[in-house]
Protein backbone atom coordinates (compact mmCIF):
# COMPACT_ATOMS: atom_id res chain seq x y z
CA UNK A 1 0.00 0.00 0.00
CA UNK A 2 1.41 3.39 -0.93
CA UNK A 3 2.15 5.93 1.79
CA UNK A 4 -0.39 8.35 0.29
CA UNK A 5 -3.22 5.82 0.48
CA UNK A 6 -2.29 4.72 3.98
CA UNK A 7 -2.73 8.23 5.37
CA UNK A 8 -6.45 8.22 4.61
CA UNK A 9 -7.14 4.74 6.02
CA UNK A 10 -8.92 4.40 9.37
CA UNK A 11 -7.27 1.63 11.40
CA UNK A 12 -9.22 -0.13 14.15
CA UNK A 13 -7.40 -1.90 16.95
CA UNK A 14 -8.06 -5.56 17.65
CA UNK A 15 -7.12 -7.46 20.76
CA UNK A 16 -7.14 -6.67 24.44
CA UNK A 17 -4.44 -5.10 26.58
CA UNK A 18 -3.61 -7.58 29.35
CA UNK A 19 -0.71 -5.97 31.18
CA UNK A 20 2.83 -4.73 31.04
CA UNK A 21 5.80 -7.02 30.64
CA UNK A 22 9.52 -6.42 30.92
CA UNK A 23 9.80 -5.35 27.30
CA UNK A 24 6.49 -3.59 26.73
CA UNK A 25 2.74 -3.74 26.85
CA UNK A 26 1.09 -7.12 26.28
CA UNK A 27 -1.85 -7.22 23.87
CA UNK A 28 -3.75 -10.47 23.50
CA UNK A 29 -5.35 -11.15 20.14
CA UNK A 30 -6.88 -14.46 21.23
CA UNK A 31 -6.04 -17.44 23.47
CA UNK A 32 -3.15 -18.43 21.22
CA UNK A 33 -1.63 -15.08 20.19
CA UNK A 34 -0.31 -12.27 22.36
CA UNK A 35 2.15 -9.57 21.41
CA UNK A 36 4.52 -7.34 23.34
CA UNK A 37 4.37 -3.77 22.04
CA UNK A 38 6.93 -1.11 22.85
CA UNK A 39 5.46 2.12 24.29
CA UNK A 40 5.36 3.89 20.91
CA UNK A 41 3.57 1.01 19.17
CA UNK A 42 1.15 0.65 22.10
CA UNK A 43 0.31 4.38 21.96
CA UNK A 44 -0.35 4.19 18.21
CA UNK A 45 -2.44 1.03 18.74
CA UNK A 46 -4.53 2.79 21.40
CA UNK A 47 -5.24 5.70 19.05
CA UNK A 48 -6.53 3.37 16.33
CA UNK A 49 -10.24 3.62 17.12
CA UNK A 50 -11.59 3.18 13.59
CA UNK A 51 -12.62 6.85 13.52
CA UNK A 52 -9.27 8.59 13.05
CA UNK A 53 -7.30 8.32 9.82
CA UNK A 54 -3.59 7.53 9.98
CA UNK A 55 -2.92 11.19 9.10
CA UNK A 56 -5.10 12.33 12.00
CA UNK A 57 -3.27 9.95 14.34
CA UNK A 58 0.05 11.43 13.22
CA UNK A 59 -1.30 14.95 13.83
CA UNK A 60 -2.56 13.98 17.28
CA UNK A 61 0.80 12.47 18.28
CA UNK A 62 2.64 15.54 16.95
CA UNK A 63 0.41 17.82 19.02
CA UNK A 64 0.73 15.76 22.21
CA UNK A 65 4.51 15.28 21.97
CA UNK A 66 5.58 18.58 20.44
CA UNK A 67 7.44 16.70 17.70
CA UNK A 68 7.29 17.76 14.07
CA UNK A 69 4.75 15.91 11.97
CA UNK A 70 7.46 15.21 9.39
CA UNK A 71 9.48 13.34 12.04
CA UNK A 72 6.51 11.13 12.91
CA UNK A 73 4.99 10.27 9.56
CA UNK A 74 7.35 7.45 8.55
CA UNK A 75 7.61 5.74 11.98
CA UNK A 76 3.86 5.88 12.62
CA UNK A 77 3.03 4.47 9.20
CA UNK A 78 5.61 1.73 9.76
CA UNK A 79 4.03 0.85 13.12
CA UNK A 80 0.55 0.77 11.59
CA UNK A 81 1.74 -1.52 8.77
CA UNK A 82 3.43 -3.88 11.23
CA UNK A 83 0.34 -4.03 13.47
CA UNK A 84 -1.82 -4.82 10.44
CA UNK A 85 0.54 -7.68 9.51
CA UNK A 86 0.02 -9.35 12.90
CA UNK A 87 -3.76 -8.64 12.87
CA UNK A 88 -3.71 -6.19 15.79
CA UNK A 89 -5.21 -3.60 13.43
CA UNK A 90 -7.70 -3.75 10.60
CA UNK A 91 -9.05 -1.02 8.35
CA UNK A 92 -12.66 0.09 8.67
Amino acid sequence: MSAENLGEKKPLRKGTPVGKGEEGYIVSLNDEHAYSLNPAAFYVWLLCDGELTVNEIIDKIAKSTGLERSELEEPVKYIVNELVKVNLLEYT
